[in-house]
């Protein structure tokens, strides 16, 4: 079972039951990460995160993934919860209006990552390990490292973006984001444009965090995994934050959205 993390509560942020009705009444889209948000890993969700998604949609708000997982395994997802809303893939790389819509086109290159794996390889051979899903990805590209710190790949790998989920690290070109990626999205939606105050993103990693600095309206799912360093930058960066780890965090905000709406 999982316990509140209240440790996490600073001036900094509120409590997502301080939501307020109108702020409830005024989302019309909520764009959730997948890993460490939604679920601890693997490809299933809980019951819980499940009816909860159905709930929303039913409330009339459309619900997106925005992750760094590919674009298949997203759209696998969204088929399974019977999501509507964009997908975003390779952490902002790769992204989908809908989830059978085409591919739209953001103009990226997957050379910066190529060309980073490669000099990462030459800084520390035998200790760079791909991950095999990289013959789904576009434009990213995974890997472990086999006791080499972030700083240290940083230096090697030069202007090449390097993050960490917690669960995998990504290489990929510079000036690619969740927060910009989602923001280009909206004037593109079928329908009224959605505007970014009209938008919830929940997420719980610094991937996410250009969401959070992006959209007015943001949720942070404790992490106990990422480094305290880490959760004070993501707590300063998001609005609300849930009592709940993954999955139970998600479920107790948007059960609380949909409550405050009627």
């Amino acid at each position: 079972m999982q316990l509140k993390m209240n440790y996490y509560l600073t001036q900094m942020v509120k409590s997502y039951q301080s939501l307020t009705r109108e702020t409830a009444k005024h989302i019309k889209l909520i764009m959730a990460d997948v890993d460490g948000t939604l679920n601890t890993g693997g490809d299933q969700v809980s019951p819980s995160v499940s009816d909860a998604i159905y709930q929303l949609q039913k409330s009339d708000i459309a619900v997106g993934l925005v992750s760094g997982r590919t674009d298949p395994m997203l759209q696998s997802m969204a088929m399974s919860l019977k999501i509507g809303g964009p997908l975003i893939a390779e952490n902002g790389a790769v992204a989908r209006l809908t989830p059978h819509g085409n591919l739209v086109d953001l103009g990226y290159s997957r050379q910066p990552a190529l060309k980073g794996l490669e000099k990462l390889k030459a800084c520390y051979p035998g200790r760079i390990w791909e991950r095999e899903d990289n013959q789904e990805r576009m434009i990213d590209l995974v890997f472990r490292a086999d006791g080499i710190t972030p700083e240290k790949i940083k230096r090697c790998v030069g202007d090449v973006q390097v993050l960490d989920s917690t669960y995998i690290l990504h290489l990929m070109q510079k000036g690619i984001d969740k927060g910009k990626t989602l923001k280009r999205l909206l004037g593109q939606m079928d329908g009224a444009t959605i505007r970014p105050d009209e938008v919830l993103v929940i997420g719980d990693s610094m991937t996410d965090l250009s969401l959070f600095k992006l959209f007015p309206e943001s949720v942070l799912v404790p992490n106990p995994n990422i480094p305290e360093t880490d959760r004070e930058i993501l707590r300063d960066a998001a609005r609300y934050i849930s009592d709940y780890e993954a999955g139970e965090g998600f479920s107790e905000v948007a059960l609380h959205i949909i409550h405050a709406r009627t």
